[in-house]
Parts: structure tokens; C-alpha cells; sequence
């Protein structure tokens, strides 16, 4: 199975999954989207991150 390289591309809110988020990777080289649903204490890490904010006290994990 060949690999493919994935990049970022967004955040989004998950209108099928109550409370969740939609992270959105694209290929680098192609136009293939793939959603990964995730909890909005994990959206909120990868968001922090992202953003480069700098959270006033550490996170929990």
C-alpha cells in the first residue's frame, strides 16, 4: 500500500456528530479530503496549537 502525505487544512464543527469537531487533513498532492472526528478537548489542543497561543496555565495532559 503506498503512503500519501497529508497537510492540515481546518477545524470545523461536526454537523453529524453532536459536541464533536471535524479535523479536515488534504492530500499534498491531490485533492482527497479526509475527516477525522475528534472531542472538543482534543479540537481544542490541535486548535492551541495551530493558533500558536500560548495557554496562561499548562493543559491537563
Amino acid at each position: 500500500m503506498e503512503k500519501v502525505e497529508l497537510r492540515f487544512l481546518r477545524i470545523t464543527y461536526s454537523h453529524t456528530h453532536a459536541g464533536a469537531y471535524a479535523l479536515i487533513l488534504g492530500e499534498v498532492e491531490g485533492d482527497r479530503r479526509l475527516p477525522i472526528i475528534v472531542g472538543a478537548a482534543e479540537a481544542q489542543a490541535i486548535a492551541i496549537q495551530v493558533e500558536h497561543i500560548k495557554p496562561a496555565r499548562p493543559m491537563t495532559h
